[in-house]
């Protein structure tokens, strides 16, 4: 009788304890799947996030694909003419007044700003989703693409200084007037001010000025090309995977 009385507590102990231990496990796997479920939903709305961010990526960037792309075709088309004008300098008088020189010096200057959009990238770097990104090649890509379009805009920023010291000479040297004719201001008929406009082609100063136009023109247009590239690069790694 006393074993049996002392046995009751016990094993009724144990059997709580059992069941403790239970509730405990019951818990704990009740935890690991709210866990899971809970990283499933955050994995899921990142993946969600990131692929809405690359899709913006991608469509701005192939914006500023095509914009480059005439960039690159004004400025080419400056240069060229500014090869023209060159090969114009110290000539005979006769070849001169046979060439259109105003349409030749307004082509000059008729190269494309810089004008990329970043709004997808800025809002990814401003909201803390760069992380997020899965594709360590693009994250680098943006990181370059920063880098890339300063060292651009500043090499246009040079580019502009010399077209204004083109102009500031022009300004003293030749009509004006006949060279906007071909621009926005269209005039009708040129200059009636009598000035000989083709003293500038026997003048040094107007070939350095020019010559170093074409020297930064050329390298501007060099870096457009690397940025080009680039860009093309972020685009094919935005790309959706198949």
């Amino acid at each position: 009788m006393e074993q049996k009385k002392t046995g009751k507590p016990a094993f009724a102990a144990g059997r709580y304890l059992k069941y403790a231990i239970g509730e405990i496990i019951l818990v704990m796997i009740g935890i690991l799947l709210a866990l899971q479920v809970n990283n499933w939903t955050t994995n899921r709305i990142n993946r969600y996030e990131e692929e809405k961010a690359l899709n913006s990526i991608n469509a701005e960037f192939k914006k500023n694909s095509d914009h480059l792309d005439e960039v690159i075709r004004t400025t080419n088309i400056s240069i060229e003419t500014g090869r023209q004008i060159m090969a114009l300098i110290n000539s005979d008088l006769s070849l001169l007044k046979s060439q259109n020189t105003d349409s030749l010096i307004y082509q000059v200057f008729e190269f494309e700003a810089i004008n990329v959009s970043e709004n997808s990238i800025q809002e990814i770097l401003q909201s803390g989703k760069f992380q997020n990104l899965q594709d360590e090649k693009l994250k680098s890509l943006i990181i370059e693409w920063t880098q890339q379009k300063n060292r651009a805009l500043s090499n246009y920023e040079n580019i502009s200084s010399k077209t204004e010291v083109l102009v500031t000479y022009l300004l003293k040297n030749y009509p004006l007037k006949n060279i906007d004719a071909y621009g926005i201001l269209a005039w009708k008929e040129p200059s009636t001010i009598k000035i000989d406009k083709y003293l500038v082609f026997y003048d040094i100063e107007f070939e350095n000025i020019l010559d170093d136009l074409l020297y930064n023109l050329m390298g501007f247009n060099s870096r457009m090309k690397e940025l080009k590239a680039l860009v093309n690069n972020i685009i094919d790694a935005s790309s959706p995977k198949l």
